[in-house]
Order: C-alpha cells, then sequence, then structure tokens
C-alpha cells in the first residue's frame, strides 16, 4: 500500500499554494549530535573518526533550515567550530609526521595550540606541545606552553594535579635556561592565523586567501580558485556572500 509522506514543511493547516516550503532532510539537533561525537571521539583520541564528523557538520551545514536567529547563531558558531578541529586533527597528523624534525615537530605542536579548542582539548594539545618544546630544548615556548596550561581553569582539578606540578617544573626549568635550541617559525606575541595548506602562521601583516563559506585562510596565491582543503567543496579566494543564515 502506498504510504503518505508529508513533502511540505508548512502546510499543517493546508496546502501553502506558492508560498510552499520543502520538507529539510535535517535539523540543527542532527549537527549537534554529530558535534558531541566528534568531541567524544578527539577526547578519547580516534581522530580519523572525529575528522569525519567535522567533516560530516560541514557538508551538512547547507542542508539545514533554522527556524529563528539563534539557532542561525548557533549554525555559524558550528561552522567555526568543525572548521577548527579539522585543522588541529590535520595539523595533528602532520605532528606525527615530522617526529624525527625537532624544529617541524615544535612548531606543529605550537600551531596545534593555536586552533580553538574546547578547554579540555586545549589542555591536551598544550601538555603535548610543552613536551615536544621542552624534549627539543626550545625553552622559550616550552614556559610559554607551561603558563598558558597552568592557567587553564582544568588544572585546579585534582585528577590534573600530576600535571601540575609538571608543568610548573617545566616552567621553572625553562626560565632557568631562558633560550631556543632553533629558530621556529612562532611568535606568541603576534595575532595569527593557520595557513590550512602548509601549515604555517599567516601574521596579520601577511594577505591571506580564504575560503568563503568555511573560513580556512591559505597564504598561497597558486590556491586561488582551487578547491578548499578543509570543508572540500568550495573555492579559495573567490569573494561570495558565503553561509546565508537569513
Amino acid at each position: 500500500p502506498s504510504m503518505t509522506m508529508p513533502l511540505l514543511r508548512n502546510d499543517a493547516s493546508g496546502h501553502p499554494g506558492n508560498e510552499s516550503l520543502p520538507r529539510a532532510p535535517l535539523k540543527l539537533k542532527d549537527l549537534v549530535s554529530t558535534l558531541r561525537n566528534g568531541y567524544r571521539f578527539f577526547q578519547g583520541g580516534k581522530f580519523n573518526d572525529s575528522k569525519a564528523a567535522f567533516v560530516q557538520i560541514l557538508t551538512e551545514i547547507p542542508l539545514v533550515v533554522t527556524s529563528n536567529r539563534a539557532e542561525a547563531n548557533e549554525m555559524k558558531e558550528m561552522l567555526t567550530i568543525a572548521r577548527e578541529y579539522v585543522t588541529a586533527i590535520r595539523i595533528k597528523g602532520a605532528m606525527g609526521e615530522a617526529t624525527a624534525d625537532p624544529v617541524r615537530a615544535t612548531e606543529l605542536s605550537a600551531y596545534f595550540t593555536h586552533c580553538n579548542l574546547q578547554p579540555v582539548h586545549l589542555l591536551l594539545a598544550l601538555r603535548a606541545a610543552m613536551g615536544t618544546a621542552f624534549k627539543h630544548k626550545n625553552f622559550i615556548v616550552a614556559a610559554s606552553f607551561a603558563r598558558r596550561l597552568s592557567e587553564l581553569p582544568d588544572m585546579s582539578s585534582e585528577k590534573n594535579a600530576d600535571l601540575r606540578v609538571k608543568a610548573t617544573k617545566v616552567l621553572q626549568k625553562s626560565e632557568q635556561m631562558a633560550r631556543n635550541e632553533h629558530q621556529l617559525n612562532y611568535d606568541e606575541t603576534k595575532t595569527f592565523v593557520i595557513d590550512c595548506q602548509k601549515f604555517a602562521p599567516l601574521y596579520a601583516e601577511s594577505s591571506a586567501l580564504t575560503c568563503s563559506y568555511c573560513g580556512s585562510s591559505y597564504g598561497d596565491e597558486a590556491m586561488k580558485g582551487k578547491l578548499c582543503v578543509t570543508c572540500g567543496f568550495s573555492a579559495v579566494g573567490i569573494k561570495t556572500i558565503g553561509l546565508v543564515t537569513g
């Protein structure tokens, strides 16, 4: 037997005629569920699964119809979150490939801490960066990571007591040594965005191309017109309105 399926989302009180609106396949709550999964996978170290979840969010956001301004703002925020986590996970992968290069390993671990992550995830990033910098005798940046780590609210928790002690020791030793073993392409005193192709800082004075959809930044002019490596479906450097939420 045939099934009656509503194809419109505004026909509760009768057929809307010329005002007909198609039923949307996804709702904001679907994205929220995927976001939570992405966070859970990230916390558990399942970075491929986490990346897949955040890429899914980037792909599905244009298919969601919001009901009000609050939902629209929340969806824009989710777009930014997904971009930051995809970039962070890609940097994490590059870190695994750069273990034999102390300069690049330290730089990548530093950039990782400048992705806009949840505090509990930033803690993991700073802990790793502190250890990498200290191991390679880049004490100035190691001290910076130790300070930032110590300032996180979660560090006051009893479960992080050992890490708190370790951060204090790293800070004391690093301040005592007060030098970097290597010349690094990293200046924590300057504001920068991360080049999502080359994983390098783009400081305020640098010109950058952006993806009009997800906002990823690129420093190489050769990327203009090419597919954004973060969201995977928008051209870089093409100026458009971007995500429209009404």
